[in-house]
């Protein structure tokens, strides 16, 4: 398929789905590999100012499994570059997968899948994040969903659009995005971690798949003709589930869902499982973890007698689910712990200049901008002349938002909160000093110093978040690039 035709059937399938809104921030998830790759090339061409779909603008994700050391973090700084020669915003985060997966007991395909979504909806804050799922992905899905084993909503793959993620590429192969790299000069990143038999989707790749098309050269087609048949049954359950929803769920919030055990058992059988199977899914960032043994034993526990003692049940992925009279209760009984263990164990962010990041382990968005145009130039000119009260009126601080001087950094900056021997020069003073002084010396709140962002350069921390500047990065009359630096609270969910 010619570059030409790419564009066009890809165009078309985002009209037939309707994936894109009319307005707003849409999140790319970009791996740095073919497929990703040409996900945001296209969607580049397509989104923005002038282009199809003018109200849209695009935001670059990657995140760093921490699976293959230095490769990792240089793949995370090339797709941070491809994002600012683009001239396109993006967040690069950080997760060490091995780490999350011995605590959550997760295999290392779970957790890096966890970690990527939680990362994902991180930045996207409710807005459609764009994955670069294709037609191979798909045949890999549907095959290990039938190993697996489950019903029809498993047999039906992935789909264009749902749990806010749409997937514009479902219509093309990764042969398509290869070729279509290779049209537009685009240099993919060969993912060693692509070849790691230790991944079950790698063993179907590459053992499995090879064996079915022996037997069968057209496995492909025919997995997807059949995923394709299924589906319209799938989406005519869903539309049934979406009517009955309103009626069964008498409260949701982050990680619990409270259901009306009367209005449940009176659904035919197969919408009360699909509806237990969805409020799973929304409790494990789109995934239900429920098999026909767990629908049994939820079913066991709705025909109990209310005035029966009733422990409960845990269910995979940590949901539980309770019985209170008529209530019927889903919790993610660790979601709080295993979130903070995710971040914690994230260590700290990269963040792009420009660029914006989640603070790991924290409530805050960071984020790095260039003053530019002729507010730069008046400041520079305020700075030369010495007019400081002109300078600050240019450039008005606030708590949370500093100007430092962008010379004195590289193209990437660290985040992260304080650890034991952090130091820093306090903005007026002539030597460092340790940051926990600074905090006694300000009468910061224990409770509050775990939550402070530090920003480092590669050689000493910038900033000491809403607190104080290092006298090295200061404005002074010599600054040719300034840099604002800000931090601005986010909901974590």
């Amino acid at each position: 398929m010619v570059s030409a035709n790419v564009l066009e059937v890809v165009t078309a399938y985002i009209e037939q789905h309707r994936l894109l809104p009319e307005n707003g921030r849409v999140v790319v998830a970009v791996s740095g590999g073919a497929d990703s790759l040409c996900l945001l090339h296209l969607l580049h061409r397509l989104c923005g100012a002038g282009r199809r779909y003018p109200g849209v603008q695009l935001h670059v994700a990657h995140l760093n499994h921490q699976l293959r050391g230095e490769a990792g973090a240089r793949d995370a700084a090339i797709v941070a570059d491809l994002a600012a020669a683009w001239s396109l915003p993006a967040t690069i985060g950080s997760t060490d997968v091995p780490a999350l997966a011995r605590t959550m007991h997760y295999s290392l395909e779970e957790a890096a899948r966890a970690a990527r979504y939680r990362f994902l909806r991180e930045v996207a804050q409710g807005r459609p994040i764009a994955v670069a799922h294709q037609q191979d992905d798909q045949v890999e899905t549907l095959l290990l969903h039938w190993l697996r084993g489950g019903g029809i909503a498993s047999m039906t793959g992935l789909r264009p659009a749902g749990m806010g993620i749409i997937r514009p590429l479902l219509c093309v192969t990764h042969a398509d995005t290869v070729a279509y790299c290779r049209e537009h000069n685009l240099t993919p990143l060969e993912d060693a971690s692509n070849s790691d038999l230790r991944f079950l989707r790698n063993r179907v790749r590459h053992e499995l798949l090879p064996l079915l098309e022996s037997m069968n050269p057209g496995i492909r087609a025919t997995v997807l003709r059949t995923a394709e048949i299924m589906s319209v049954d799938a989406e005519w359950i869903e539309e049934q589930i979406d009517n009955c929803w309103p009626a069964v769920v008498a409260a949701e919030r982050p990680g619990r869902i409270e259901l009306r055990r009367g209005a449940l058992l009176a659904l035919p059988l197969s919408l009360q499982r699909h509806l237990l199977r969805r409020v799973t899914a929304v409790l494990n960032a789109g995934q239900s973890p429920l098999e026909l043994r767990h629908y049994r034993l939820i079913e066991a526990l709705l025909q109990r007698p209310a005035t029966s003692e009733e422990p409960g049940l845990d269910l995979p992925q940590h949901i539980r689910v309770t019985r209170d009279n008529e209530a019927l209760i889903f919790e993610r009984v660790d979601a709080t712990r295993a979130h903070r263990v995710a971040l914690d164990e994230r260590g700290e962010a990269v963040l792009p200049v420009p660029g914006r990041v989640a603070v790991p382990g924290t409530r805050w968005i960071a984020e790095a901008e260039f003053v530019r145009g002729e507010e730069s130039q008046r400041a520079i000119e305020a700075l030369r002349a010495g007019r400081w009260d002109d300078v600050w009126r240019i450039l008005p601080l606030t708590r949370y938002a500093v100007y430092i001087d962008g010379e004195r950094i590289r193209d990437t900056l660290r985040v992260r909160t304080r650890r034991p021997g952090d130091r820093m020069r306090p903005l007026g003073m002539t030597c460092e000093k340790k940051v926990q002084d600074i905090l006694v010396d300000r009468h910061i709140a224990r409770a509050e110093r775990e939550q402070i962002p530090l920003f480092f350069s590669a050689a000493h921390c910038v900033w000491l978040g809403g607190i104080y500047l290092d006298d090295r990065v200061r404005l002074t009359a010599q600054t040719r690039k300034i840099v604002r630096l800000s931090l601005s609270e986010r909901n974590l969910v």
